[in-house]
């Protein structure tokens, strides 16, 4: 009897057997997920993309290609005012799911908890932003309120005069040249250069060196690692991906920055009560209270994160809002023309403008809350996620533990609240006596926004915000005659991309000194 010596040999045959079972176990198990993901889930009777209520992937492709704001605007105008983007997950759409998922708490602690979306180190400790927990969170807020205080406020008026006015000495230097200025890189240094020395008296001089400083150029580089390493969170086993947008050339740069950080945090705090002026981190480390343990590793720590939210939150969302102010202002000449005439005529010099003499002017309140609307600060792109206590939100009941998001890109830009909602139209947020105010605006649901959140977690900041914006906005327009220079087309629509914040398109801006 012969045998065929090209037959396979008994093994080869096992491993394809054991191969074909494992893809078949993994086949069935795919597809019985996928039935009860879609039929049986506590979520399944909430509409969406289907391949969102299956898996993650839907959530990843519009994360990492920078459109999330506007892949969830057009699910929510697809599917209604909830909708399902990932298999536990639900974004609302209605001024009701805003305040029943951020108002909602117990004895002043929110009853829904904040995600780990922002927990990068996994140590712990949030600081004061990134806080999880509700407790930590209420003790650190408390503890830095008086620094947002009414009187606090108007305290650091030096200070915002300071780098304002430097930025309009710059201006009248660099301004005036035929192909302008970079709009997005000025208003951060401004707004950095701010931030900086009002958190914890940095000085990092951003305009007076025209350039980046260490922390904000960093900053910029990791937006979109930071994007992967919150996307790669669904799918763990390919979290050493997030290392492929991971600028390693910074590596150095970030190590040392972590090094001069610490150094300019002891600084600080050696200095306590001999401060020029106020800052914010003069709460955690006041003239006459607590000194820190300097030698222990855990408190620096903790007083180190708090330090960079202070500027982090101080730099970003007034950066976007003054990117959006001046790129819908420039784009609407007619009521760029109202605000500066508003604007000069109500200041007889440039010393007469203050943040409170400012706050009077009605035109400019309204084209700073227009810029917000149309323009939201990348503080609420993410959604503000949170996880569902298990409570009623618009009329649903929300099982525990589901992450909860809101779209405010989605509300604040929605007809259903604002008329010429993709429009800007500063006459909508004026009083109904105003001359300019226009009936069509009448219907308007104006609370239907809410740029600084509500509840426990509202921002703290919220006063000085318009304190500052008010103040920047009045000395520029009064200063110059402000224009885009030619040549140039951008679409916030196709040119913004949103990963862990805003990429702003470039825009060249010509300041021609008008006094």
């Amino acid at each position: 009897m012969a045998f065929d010596l090209n037959w396979p040999p008994l093994h080869s045959i096992l491993d394809l057997g054991l191969l074909s079972t494992a893809l078949i176990a993994t086949a069935t198990y795919a597809i019985a997920r996928s039935i009860y993901l879609l039929n049986f889930h506590p979520l399944s009777r909430f509409p969406g993309p289907k391949i969102a209520a299956v898996s993650n992937v839907w959530y990843a492709y519009h994360w990492l290609s920078g459109r999330w704001p506007w892949a969830v605007e057009a699910c929510l105008k697809s599917y209604g005012d909830i909708v399902r983007i990932a298999p536990n997950e639900l974004v609302f759409a209605s001024p009701k799911a805003f305040t029943d998922i951020y108002t909602s708490h117990d004895k002043g602690l929110e009853t829904f908890h904040k995600t780990d979306i922002h927990d990068f180190a996994r140590d712990r400790d949030g600081g004061l932003i990134w806080e999880q927990d509700p407790v930590k969170h209420r003790k650190v807020a408390k503890q830095m309120a008086p620094a947002f205080s009414a009187k606090a406020t108007r305290s650091k008026d030096p200070t915002l005069h300071k780098y304002v006015n430097l930025f309009v000495e710059k201006m009248k230097e660099v301004g005036e040249k035929a192909g302008g200025v970079s709009l997005p890189t000025w208003i951060q240094w401004l707004a950095m250069d701010i931030a900086a020395d009002m958190a914890y008296h940095h000085e990092v001089n951003c305009m007076g060196n025209e350039k980046d400083s260490a922390y904000l150029g960093v900053t910029l580089s990791f937006n979109k690692f930071v994007t992967m390493t919150q996307v790669l969170r669904r799918f763990p086993a390919l979290s050493f991906l997030r290392f492929v947008v991971f600028p390693v050339s910074l590596m150095g740069k970030l190590m040392e920055l972590r090094k001069t950080s610490l150094a300019e945090l002891h600084r600080r705090i050696t200095l306590q009560g001999a401060t020029e002026h106020l800052d914010y981190f003069g709460q955690l480390v006041p003239a006459d209270g607590y000194v820190p343990d300097t030698d222990n590793p855990k408190e620096i720590l903790h007083l180190s994160k708090i330090a960079t939210q202070l500027m982090f939150a101080g730099y970003l969302p007034p950066s976007d809002w003054y990117y959006g102010a001046f790129f819908h202002l420039l784009h609407n000449r007619e009521y760029l023309d109202i605000l500066t005439q508003e604007i000069r005529e109500s200041f007889a010099s440039y010393d007469e403008i203050t943040p409170n003499a400012a706050a009077s002017l009605p035109y400019l309140n309204a084209c700073l809350k227009e810029s917000l609307r149309l323009f939201n600060t990348s503080a609420v792109i993410n959604g503000m996620p949170v996880y569902s206590p298990g409570a009623v939100v618009h009329g649903h009941y929300i099982p525990k533990g589901t992450t909860c998001q809101f779209s405010s890109f989605s509300v604040s830009r929605s007809s259903r609240y604002f008329c010429d909602a993709h429009q800007y139209r500063p006459q909508r947020w004026l009083a109904a006596e105003h001359g300019l105010f226009e009936a069509r605006f009448a219907n308007d649901d104006l609370d239907a926004f809410s740029p600084f959140s509500q509840g426990p977690r509202i921002c703290v900041g919220k006063e000085i915000a318009w304190w500052q914006a008010r103040l920047v906005m009045a000395k520029i327009l009064w200063t110059f005659n402000v224009q885009v220079a030619p040549g140039q087309i951008v679409n916030l629509e196709t040119d913004l991309k949103a990963w862990g914040y805003w990429v702003k398109p470039e825009l060249r801006v010509r300041f021609l000194t008008a006094q």
